[in-house]
């Protein structure tokens, strides 16, 4: 009987290591001190120290992140696409974006899945919205964020850094984008900056910008 028991509790052990194993966990970007995970095709933050589920991050350089599941400490390398940029579908995604009378390349996107009005700008390090914008889009700045100040024409504005899990326009979708929020409504649109444009191939012709993911 005793025999049966402890036949029972190794087929249970292996059966919930079987199940850990089953989950399918993807590195698709990486900090300093967090790493983004897509875990069963959901896109997760991970903080050093911070745990999700069963998971611990224990661990993060510039190619891998240390992740505690359950007793066991497993290393996950960066993913193939490498920074988490990728067509929206199977083939690469090209998105083209007309200027306004003004010479400015307005376009729609999303970030955390909500749609919202951008401005190209390839002069902001990062993409960059308003506080207004980020309570609109969910994003728990004051929380997650860190602070800091940025200089702008009218002086210095405090602000915070942000991760965002997924930014989208078009076809195109870039994982884990820093973006500043500005705590200021100034009724500026979101700036599409270096943070997202970096990590695609640009072309720009006449009054047509081309973005493409990168080959």
């Amino acid at each position: 009987m005793v025999a049966g028991r402890q036949s029972l509790a190794v087929l249970t052990l292996l059966l919930a290591a079987t199940a850990v194993h089953a989950r399918d966990i993807v590195v698709v970007g990486l900090m300093a001190d967090r790493a983004i995970l897509k875990v069963d095709g959901e896109t997760r933050l991970i903080r050093l120290g911070e745990t999700l589920d069963d998971m611990t991050l224990v661990g993060v350089n510039a190619s891998e992140a240390k992740l505690r599941i359950g007793k066991r400490e497993e290393r996950f390398t960066l993913g193939q696409d490498r920074g988490g940029v990728r067509a929206d579908t199977s083939a690469a995604a090209t998105v083209i974006i007309s200027s306004n009378a003004m010479g400015q390349f307005l376009t729609t996107g999303m970030i955390n899945g909500r749609t919202v009005e951008m401005l190209v700008d390839t002069g902001a390090n990062q993409v960059s919205m308003t506080r207004g914008q980020a309570n609109k889009l969910g994003i728990d700045y004051r929380t997650r964020g860190q602070p800091c100040t940025s200089q702008t024409a009218n002086g210095s504005v405090a602000c915070w850094i942000v991760l965002l899990p997924r930014v989208k326009v078009g076809g195109i979708v870039v994982e884990g984008v820093d973006a500043t929020v500005r705590d200021v409504d100034d009724g500026a649109p979101v700036l599409l900056g270096m943070s997202f444009l970096g990590r695609l191939r640009m072309e720009h012709e006449d009054n047509r910008l081309k973005l493409m993911t990168r080959q």
